[in-house]
């Protein structure tokens, strides 16, 4: 935690420069980090944040005066955001949902796959050519595929990360299995497990560390692909709150709101976090007897 209050003292300062010193004096790389619309100020994160979570103002009634309801947004892109009905926890929990989709469908299709090639040698022979050729594909590549087959619909955002996820968890399944010692295996042969209760009660607790720590990777992945396919490809999101903060077209001008962007990384950092955070305590939970 002190690393992170000591980060955001220094990100402060930087971010303030200008009104310290004179940025205009200081070398080129500097004078062009330091300035506003790059490195914006921790006050005007703070307004972003504060606009986007209140959302767009009601309203008001015909007859009351412009001035008493004129509302002063951070920026023109957080103006345009909030006419579209964009606001951070939504997009936040759009994506987050996204996320765990891709979880819930593709982490278990991902652990079969790499139970299946490491426990008999023929499917290993057959298979794992193909999923080498197959994980090589960047999962962003398929969005264009599924919209021909499938149209513009919500498929091009959710199988790409189901694949992401399923391709990632098959190599720490397929060595969790390869690397069980095959003492375990001769010791409960011989004493009659078999089938479902040998993979129940041997293969798939041997092997637990290794799927669990495969799942806090494939959530990171997810978390990747799920952003990545909302900036090309849709709507709604995180990725389409970076993009719409990020770049902001009018009939005179290109501007970019760093604020904005910034405000949807620092979102994303932290739902990540505390993913991340849970999914290793549900790890430390899980694998207790392997300490």
């Amino acid at each position: 935690m002190s690393s992170l209050i000591v980060l955001a003292l220094a990100y402060t300062l930087l971010s303030n420069a200008s009104r310290f010193i004179d940025v205009d004096q200081l070398p080129d790389p500097l004078r062009s980090t330091l300035r506003p619309d790059v490195l914006p100020p921790t006050q005007a994160l703070v307004q972003a944040i504060v606009d986007l979570v209140r959302g767009p103002e009601k309203q008001p009634p015909p007859d009351e005066p412009a001035h008493m309801h004129h509302h002063v947004h951070t920026s023109d892109h957080v103006g345009v955001l909030l006419q579209q009905g964009v606001t951070l926890q939504t997009s936040l929990l759009i994506t987050t949902g996204r996320v765990l989709f891709g979880m819930v469908v593709g982490a278990p299709l991902g652990i079969l796959i790499g139970l299946l090639i490491g426990l008999s040698r023929r499917v290993d022979d057959y298979v794992h050519p193909i999923y080498v050729l197959v994980r090589s594909i960047p999962p962003l590549a398929l969005i264009t595929y599924i919209m021909l087959w499938l149209g513009h619909t919500e498929a091009h955002r959710l199988i790409p990360i189901v694949y992401a996820v399923a391709t990632t968890m098959v190599i720490p399944t397929y060595h969790g299995v390869r690397d069980l010692a095959s003492t375990y295996l001769v010791a409960a042969r011989s004493l009659g497990a078999r089938g479902w209760l040998l993979l129940r009660r041997v293969l798939l607790p041997a092997a637990g560390p290794a799927v669990l720590s495969g799942l806090r990777y494939a959530l990171a992945i997810a978390w990747m692909t799920a952003v990545g396919s909302e900036m090309l490809m849709a709507d709604n999101g995180m990725g389409n709150l970076i993009v719409g903060g990020g770049m902001w077209a009018s009939r005179f001008q290109t501007r970019s709101d760093p604020a904005v962007v910034m405000v949807g990384i620092l979102a994303l950092a932290a739902a990540g976090w505390l993913m991340d955070s849970g999914a290793r305590l549900l790890t430390i939970r899980l694998t207790r007897w392997a300490r």
